[in-house]
């Protein structure tokens, strides 16, 4: 009897220990934390104070999202001109994802007591695109296109093992337009022609394949590589025609320009979608159906009847030795997955003026983060809601085992067991809401051919009326014979 009670002595101080502690860090947020404490200072366009609230504010990140801290910090030096810097702490990031790449999720058991925010972030796969294609970006700012294509090559590598792991799933991520489009270009400024008309023949696919259309100035500057190379019988697989290739958004490009000078503007707008999370709630019966009601995005409740998932593997090896198990047992289940949060963003595109283009050019958007988004959301429900709900069970289980093995004569102490065992419950079932929500709601292009020399532009950001909410100038660009000149502005506001 005294160790009955020593035993509900202990289990109860531990519980109210864990309690406290999820009470006081667990509640909070720390996704939304970061984006109140950093992300407002970066559509201020103050990319120095963000940097500075980041690195005042670590412990937001914690030891399991190493890489987005290094990703924040990486693209915030981007953003504020700092190419070098960002090329630092870009390519920590790449280190770390390289490294949590080679290991296998299932070593990660942590997560299956607790939630998915122990896991250590691995990153979505259109974030590790854009990372590498970040990396890129530095580097084509001072000027290094080798060390940009040396990027390129580590993001066909990375894609290469989606592909692997996608199989004959085709609704996968396995491709990026944005990012075989500018690899061409890229490969147009070292001199290597077959590989830009390659990357561009890709990127026609990969738009192709994509939630994101096919922008009119990559089908330009598609045809116009390809016509330039003769590549008449790609031309035609594509059924590219000038006729399809649009208006002159993001700037006219003749085969003639395509091995001439070129200042190339690359513009970065508005705010990336964060995450939120919405809360289910229901029942499971084991051998039978998952009832599961939530919220949806105008508030109304949604039931969903869906096939239950299996018992965690600690029951179905019981069943398997003949033990007595939860089979058939009915379970109330409360648990809550990632939703998509839209972040109102005022610049919607940019358009370059002055000595080196005397026509204004309007930018092009060669991506979108939120149709990229919400693709991941989708493709991967399914799986997540499986993980959730058979931990969400076997936690139960545990939990009412639990109850049963220390539950006494003392109602007071049995009440107090039961709250604070299901409030645990509750806290520990947080969804992972972590997102690289520094990246550019969209990424936009202008190509000006410009002759040899020393050139000057002006580009400004617009916001959907076409009000004029910011500016930058760019002097003394200095442009060699086929070279071609990238510059950046970005515009979070």
């Amino acid at each position: 009897m005294s160790a009955r009670i020593a035993l509900r002595k202990s289990v109860l101080s531990r519980l109210g220990a864990t309690l406290l502690l999820l009470l006081v860090t667990g509640c909070a947020d720390k996704s939304l934390l970061r984006l109140e404490k950093i992300a407002n200072s970066a559509q201020k366009d103050d990319y120095q104070k963000a940097i500075a609230d980041i690195r005042k504010n670590k412990d937001l990140y914690g030891g399991s999202s190493q890489l987005l801290y290094h990703m924040d910090l990486g693209i915030l030096f981007h953003y504020a001109g700092q190419y070098d810097s960002s090329i630092t702490e870009l390519s920590k990031a790449t280190a770390i994802h390289d490294d949590l790449f080679s290991k296998s999720v299932s070593n990660e058991a942590l997560s299956f007591l607790a939630n998915d925010n122990v896991r250590p972030y691995r990153g979505k796969p259109h974030e590790i695109v854009l990372l590498h294609q970040f990396l890129a970006f530095d580097y084509l700012a001072l000027g290094k296109y080798d060390d940009a294509l040396v990027e390129s090559r580590q993001t066909q590598l990375y894609l290469d093992e989606l592909k692997r792991k996608a199989g004959k799933d085709l609704g996968k991520f396995t491709d990026d337009g944005m990012f075989r489009y500018l690899t061409g270009i890229a490969y147009q400024a070292e001199g290597q022609k077959d590989d830009a008309a390659i990357s561009m023949y890709q990127a026609i696919k990969a738009y192709r394949g994509s939630p994101i259309a096919l922008p009119p100035s990559v089908a330009r500057g598609a045809l116009a590589t390809l016509k330039a190379r003769d590549r008449e019988n790609d031309i035609q697989e594509l059924k590219l025609t000038d006729a399809a290739a649009g208006s002159n958004a993001g700037g006219a490009l003749a085969p003639s320009d395509v091995d001439g000078s070129e200042i190339i503007v690359i513009g970065e707008a508005g705010r990336s979608p964060a995450l939120g999370q919405n809360v289910f709630w229901g029942t499971w019966e084991r051998d039978g159906v998952l009832v599961i009601h939530f919220h949806d995005s105008q508030g109304k409740e949604v039931t969903q009847v869906l096939p239950a998932p299996g018992l965690p593997a600690s029951e179905a090896n019981r069943a398997g030795r003949g033990g007595r198990t939860r089979s058939g047992t009915t379970f109330h289940v409360k648990f809550a997955l990632p939703s998509l949060k839209n972040v109102p963003s005022g610049t919607r595109f940019f358009t370059v003026a002055g000595e080196a283009s005397p026509t204004p050019v309007k930018t092009e958007a060669l991506t979108d983060v939120e149709p990229l988004m919400s693709r991941f959301l989708e493709e991967n429900q399914a799986a997540m809601l499986t993980r959730t709900v058979i931990r969400v069970v076997a936690r139960t289980i545990t939990a009412q085992e639990t109850k049963s093995a220390i539950s006494g004569n003392n109602p007071l102490i049995n009440l107090l067991l039961n709250i604070g065992t299901d409030v645990l419950a509750d806290q520990l079932e947080q969804a992972d809401t972590r997102a690289w929500f520094l990246l550019p709601r969209t990424v936009q292009i202008a190509r000006i051919p410009v002759k040899p020399g020393v050139h000057s532009l002006n580009v400004e950001a617009h916001d959907a009326s076409g009000r004029t909410i910011g500016s930058k100038a760019f002097e003394n660009i200095a442009v060699k014979p086929g070279e071609k000149k990238f510059v950046f502005y970005a515009s979070l506001k």
